[in-house]
């Protein structure tokens, strides 16, 4: 005898077959950081495949120019106001080409942003004003003197922003996995 829909022999959906039920917290807001490092790429691939499974979050991407005080006292002895415009312009085609790329990997909304300043100040910055959920970043693993010398603008990030933070390596080398 075959079991009808009604008998006690139907089996519970297994959970595969069970409907999703997404929570009230979904991420609405996701800041991608990028700058000139190869890994810009991959936090953008991140950025987007999250935000795919989210149809109403909203990417932004950023690209902070590195500016320092040293940098702007250079360009005032040099008798150049601020950056060079060359620079700027550098950056801002980098920024567009990792809109295009978010674009290119998501359906929802991308929108770009540019700063001049300390990368992680900015960051911050902007994660506030624009209360973001989920902040992705890369780390270039320096360590060592490099590592004392540069900082860890990613390490900073992880312990000072008010979201949550993802933070993506490197590519690992083929002959690694």
């Amino acid at each position: 005898m075959e079991p009808t829909d009604d008998s006690p022999e139907k089996s519970a959906p297994t959970p595969s077959e069970r409907p999703l039920v997404n929570t009230d917290d979904e991420p609405r807001v996701v800041l991608a950081a990028v700058d000139t490092s190869p890994a810009a790429k991959r936090v953008i691939s991140m950025a987007a495949r999250f935000v795919r499974a989210f149809p109403q979050a909203t990417l932004h991407v950023l690209h902070v120019l590195r500016s320092s005080r040293l940098d702007k006292a250079q360009a005032a002895h040099a008798g150049v106001p601020g950056m060079s415009s060359e620079a700027v312009e550098d950056a801002k085609d980098h920024l567009e080409y990792h809109k295009r790329l978010a674009m290119a990997q998501c359906r929802n909304t991308v929108i770009s942003h540019f700063a001049a300043g300390n990368p992680t100040g900015e960051i911050l910055r902007f994660c506030d004003e624009l209360k973001v959920d989920l902040l992705v970043i890369a780390t270039h693993d320096h360590a060592g003197f490099e590592r004392l010398l540069l900082g860890s603008i990613a390490e900073t990030l992880v312990r000072k922003a008010h979201c949550s933070v993802t933070v993506v390596r490197q590519a690992a080398h083929a002959a690694d996995r």
